[in-house]
């Protein structure tokens, strides 16, 4: 009877060991697919001449790509007016590779949010008498206007945005039309456009400048922002901020959009900076932030993990994977089928 009842008890306490065991086997297996599936909604991190669609991490991925080797630039680049509208000198400047975005789940997650908005896109199109979701490739910012290219050869944009009455002139071979202090301008499959001149020229003149060179080199990823970063240096930035702002000459912001978004930062050190001092600077900010990640938190944790500083071009360089619904959340960025609207 004793060695009965010696076997159900370790048959028992067996038991009661096996079922943690499983649980944690359980819920390690659950923490993986979490992994995987937020490893597959992170597109590849911005090189310079990568093709326009990517496909998002491999779930097996640990960290980024390394960055492939660019080919040597070449003597004499082909003229692009969009690029060189973007790449010349002045306070800061933006290119969005507009079909690119609209290609990708957070696109479709927007016009699920902003079913009204989207259709505001529709009635703009049917105005323009272009699809801006399917004629529009790539939007160009400047300090004074905006320049988009795509499918518009043919078809009156820029008569469309000012207006039936606008005042017409030509000038280096562009249609330039103005009205109550606006101005459009159409080259070919470009049209620039802006809302605080009349005149035109100046963007124009932007659109015909030399391409640079090493314009593939530059202009790379979904998004592209440049900014001299004098519009942070007013006196109310927080300290933190206004020490790493001081330290830098200017700012880059390129990312690829797919489910989640992958940044890269650089930063130009100004003359006298040790860009060491600003990767410990970034290092530090990147541990804080890791730190306030809870335990639970897998796939904000899973991204952390892709972060990476790095100064071996002499620039400071942050690759930086975000969340796009948590910044959703985070920027109380209103959607009406999640929110129940």
């Amino acid at each position: 009877m004793k060695s009965k009842r010696d076997l159900r008890l370790v048959a028992v306490a067996l038991v009661l060991l096996a079922l943690p065991i499983a649980w944690l086997w359980w819920s390690s297996r659950g923490v993986e697919k979490r992994r995987e599936a937020t490893l597959a909604g992170v597109p590849q991190f911005p090189v310079p001449h990568q093709p326009t669609r990517r496909r998002p991490f491999p779930v097996s991925a640990p960290a980024p790509p390394a960055l492939a080797p660019s080919p040597a630039p070449q003597q004499a680049a082909k003229h692009d007016p969009m690029s060189s509208f973007v790449l010349q000198p002045g306070s800061g400047a933006g290119l969005v590779q507009v079909n690119a975005l609209f290609n990708t789940p957070l696109f479709d997650r927007l016009r699920e949010c902003l079913p009204e908005q989207f259709h505001g896109l529709d009635r703009l199109s049917r105005v323009l008498g272009v699809d801006v979701t399917r004629d529009v490739d790539r939007l160009g910012i400047a300090p004074d206007g905006v320049a988009m290219s795509g499918f518009l050869e043919g078809k009156r944009v820029a008569q469309s945005i000012i207006g039936p009455d606008a005042s017409s002139e030509e000038y280096r071979g562009a249609t330039m039309l103005s009205s109550g202090g606006h101005c459009a301008a159409q080259m070919g499959n470009l049209v620039v456009s802006s809302t605080k001149s009349a005149d035109c020229r100046a963007l124009v003149d932007r659109a015909l400048a030399p391409t640079p060179a090493d314009a593939g080199d530059q202009l790379y990823g979904d998004v592209f922002l440049r900014t001299d970063l004098a519009s942070f240096r007013g006196e109310d930035a927080p300290p933190e901020i206004r020490a790493l702002v001081d330290s830098l000459d200017g700012l880059t912001l390129r990312a690829n959009v797919w489910d989640s978004v992958a940044v890269t930062v650089e930063g130009t050190p100004r003359a006298g900076r040790d860009v060491r001092d600003l990767s410990r600077m970034a290092n530090g900010a990147l541990s804080v932030v890791k730190g306030q990640i809870e335990e639970d938190q897998v796939e904000l944790q899973t991204l952390a993990e892709l972060a990476k500083v790095s100064t071996d071009s002499g620039k400071l360089e942050v690759n930086l994977a975000l969340p796009a619904q948590d910044l959703f959340d985070r920027f109380k960025f209103p959607c009406e089928k999640r929110d129940g609207g």
